[in-house]
């Protein structure tokens, strides 16, 4: 079997594959499970043969995980690399290295299901977009807040404002503060979406942790794949 990890700014999505390719079990945890050296008892399951990871959130973190793997299971953890091309996908960064290695792996797995132009949208921590073009290549791409880090600078720069990221039943002008603020800062995060589309009628990927919330206020069409990340690590890692 084959452990996949997606380590983020503050979660850690896993699944394990068996040797067709089809997952056997899948979970979350908070990426403290890794910094504190310890991981879910499923991922120490007998019959790993390799691990794949794609993580942003740090060396320090990958010596931790490294530690792990070597005395929980013996093997040592493959990371993928954003690199200048690979699975069809050409870089758009002057500095290919330097884009984020889930931001590179969405792309890949975006690509490989479509094949055509579209927009690749995860929306965690940061909300990122990235735009590929009908030959697949990558137009370039925007990193802002996501949905609770612009409501936190929001309670930390004033006072009175205290909503948290939840749904939203609409996207009109709020008749009291916490729907004023949790409609605008979701409305700023669709224009940015629907913006990349260039008003085009491209599909948009939808990944990440606040793609649910997300998703009814986006055109169609667009498609959610919330294990987007994991799925290109067997495009770069195969």
């Amino acid at each position: 079997m084959i452990l996949e990890l997606d380590i983020g700014n503050s979660r850690i999505k896993w699944r394990t594959l068996a040797a067709q390719g089809q997952a056997v079990a899948r979970g979350s945890c908070s990426r403290k499970d890794v910094s504190d050296g310890r991981m879910p008892d499923p991922l120490s399951a007998p019959g790993l043969r390799r691990i794949r990871v794609s993580n942003v959130a740090g060396p320090e973190v990958a010596v931790d995980l490294d530690r792990w793997a070597r005395d929980a299971l013996g093997i040592a953890p493959e990371y993928a690399r954003a690199t200048a091309r690979g699975a069809g996908v050409t870089s758009g960064y002057r500095e290919p290295e330097k884009l984020g290695v889930d931001r590179w792996l969405a792309l890949l797995a975006a690509w490989h299901e479509l094949g055509r132009a579209c927009v690749v949208a995860d929306a965690g921590t940061a909300v990122t977009v990235d735009v590929l073009d009908e030959s697949g290549a990558h137009q370039g791409g925007y990193i802002v807040p996501g949905l609770t880090l612009m409501l936190n600078a929001l309670l930390s720069g004033t006072s009175g404002v205290r909503p948290s990221a939840e749904p939203v039943a609409s996207l009109a002008a709020g008749n009291c503060t916490s729907d004023a603020v949790l409609r605008g800062c979701t409305a700023m995060t669709i224009a940015l979406i629907e913006r990349a589309r260039g008003g085009l009628e491209l599909p948009l990927v939808l990944t990440g942790g606040d793609a649910e919330l997300l998703a009814p206020w986006l055109a169609a069409p667009t498609l959610l794949r919330p294990e987007l990340v994991l799925d290109g690590l067997s495009l770069a890692l195969p």
